[in-house]
């Protein structure tokens, strides 16, 4: 009976293993099919294709083999760089506008809530640390998108769109025209009474690593408070990734 608990838990371990070698591979190549990363690990195919449906089913990996709500979840204390840094930004931008500011990053055909301070009015944009929304809705999204190459993003997009049931904006964004302003704003994509205005916070490769956002109700977002929260916005971004490229 002993030997028989000993061969389970070393299976059990065995295939925790092979999990973790997985992640490895799809955290730089999460195109890869079951097949090739049957190769690539020397696992068979079937026994990849099993371990994929698990994490995909256990929301540890998207159906498109990104990193899932629940990984980035357990593991944004990992972020606590970027979350302890956009701390003193929130506040600064919560005392100035009063709105909810929030800082989000993606994952797969979703964006997650790592950090947020809440608005000081009484209605306000309520959304919690780990909360995940789909990433072809709100400004946060379009800017976790802008900066991609189009291929990827419209995949992410057709992604997000299959898992939420969310309509998709149209006319559709205009992705060069939000690289070049370096901002974006939406009103009621997600919900009729909520707006939104979005910045990047650039890691120290220059890619999109988060959104800088503020929200709220659309009726105190005018045309001339959305002027003024950007370029508050790009300044405590632009700070935010000057911190994180200098590291720890």
């Amino acid at each position: 009976m002993t030997a028989i608990r000993t061969d389970e838990r070393a299976s059990e371990i065995a295939v925790i293993a092979k999990m973790a070698q997985l992640l490895d591979v799809l955290a730089g190549e999460p195109a890869l099919t079951p097949s090739e990363l049957g190769v690539r690990l020397g696992i068979p195919r079937t026994t990849v294709h099993r371990i994929l449906q698990t994490l995909v089913a256990q929301d540890m990996l998207t159906p498109t083999h990104e990193p899932g709500p629940r990984l980035i979840h357990w593991s944004y204390k990992a972020l606590g760089g970027l979350r302890t840094k956009s701390g003193p930004i929130l506040d600064r931008l919560v005392k100035e506008f009063g709105e909810t500011a929030s800082v989000f990053v993606p994952s797969g055909a979703v964006r997650i809530c790592i950090a947020r301070h809440d608005g000081t009015q009484a209605v306000r944009h309520n959304i919690n640390v780990g909360a995940s929304v789909p990433i072809h809705v709100g400004s946060a999204g379009r800017i976790l998108l802008a900066w991609l190459e189009s291929d990827e993003r419209e995949a992410l997009i057709h992604n997000s769109y299959q898992l939420s049931g969310v309509a998709i904006a149209q006319p559709p964004p205009d992705w060069a025209e939000i690289r070049r302003q370096g901002w974006s704003t939406t009103a009621g994509e997600r919900d009729p009474l909520l707006a939104s205005i979005s910045v990047p916070v650039f890691g120290p490769d220059q890619k999109v690593v988060a959104a800088l956002s503020l929200s709220g109700p659309r009726m105190r977002l005018s045309n001339e408070r959305v002027t003024a929260a950007v370029e508050v916005l790009k300044h405590e971004a632009a700070l935010l990734s000057t911190q994180f490229e200098v590291g720890q």
